[in-house]
């Protein structure tokens, strides 16, 4: 009898035991979303600090300092004899963010009616800011980058840039959105800013695939594709997007790119670029 009394103390104490294990998991799970969430909002605060004003989809409330949209003025690059001629610049906020944050980042991209309003780097692959903030420090939420395949400057035929799902929808959070068909025909387009050029986004397509797709994620569409029939892209889209409506279909494309809740898939939205 004490044998029995002896074997379900000990099964009770181990149940105890997984029990007290599963809290402290799932603690630890709690802290590390808490300090995803905190440290995104930080990082977001900084960089909000370079916005300039009257940005598409951004309250008067939350711009900064005024700018003129005209004409930054002009960049020169290099020294002496190999200097090259002054390049125009547009946009001169992304200058400063280039030399004061980092000098990988290339643009800025804005959607109204999300919290989709960062800056976004280039590197030279897809994973040296999965988990890295805008300064290059660790970070889970990782920074928005473009596919390093496709031409920084969106000269390529589809620029994919990518960006974590957050629970809180930061980063590209929101994208998931659009899969609401109300909220698809009511939000149909975005802006991105270049140093040199700011060019208008027409959300066109809603689509979730897998995490390796043949077509969105393709070398082949992802490069400058002079003089090559787009047809069978634009296709594919229309037959597997979710929501969707009929896009120009003579010029360049952005994708963007986010997992799915359960990491599986992939939810893209994809926007003619004027």
């Amino acid at each position: 009898m004490d044998a029995v009394k002896k074997i379900k103390k000990a099964l009770d104490f181990g149940m105890i035991a997984v029990v007290i294990a599963l809290i402290c998991l799932s603690g630890r799970e709690l802290w590390k979303m808490s300090e995803k969430y905190v440290h995104e909002a930080h990082i977001k605060s900084i960089v909000s600090k370079y916005r300039p004003a009257n940005m598409p989809g951004i309250p008067e409330t939350q711009q900064s300092k005024p700018q003129n949209t005209e004409s930054a003025g002009f960049i020169i690059t290099g020294e002496g004899p190999s200097r090259q001629a002054a390049q125009p610049v547009l946009n001169d906020f992304i200058i400063n963010l280039q030399n004061e944050i980092n000098s990988d980042i290339t643009g800025w991209i804005a959607v109204p009616d999300t919290n989709i309003d960062y800056p976004f780097v280039t590197a030279g692959d897809n994973d040296y800011y999965l988990r890295r903030d805008i300064f290059g420090n660790y970070a889970l939420a990782g920074t928005l980058f473009t596919d390093y395949r496709c031409p920084a400057d969106f000269t390529g035929f589809n620029t994919i840039i990518y960006g974590h799902n957050m629970k809180n929808g930061g980063m590209f959070g929101d994208l998931g959105m659009f899969g609401d068909e109300g909220f698809f025909e009511s939000n149909r387009s975005g802006t991105i800013f270049l140093k040199d050029k700011t060019l208008a986004l027409e959300f066109f397509a809603y689509m979730v695939i897998k995490s390796d797709d043949g077509v969105i994620y393709s070398q082949y569409y992802a490069e400058t594709q002079e003089g090559r029939e787009m047809d069978g892209f634009f296709e594919y889209v229309k037959i597997y997007a979710r929501n969707y409506r009929e896009p120009d279909k003579s010029g360049r494309v952005a994708t963007l790119s986010t997992c799915s809740a359960d990491g599986t898939e992939r939810i893209v939205l994809i926007a003619n670029i004027k």
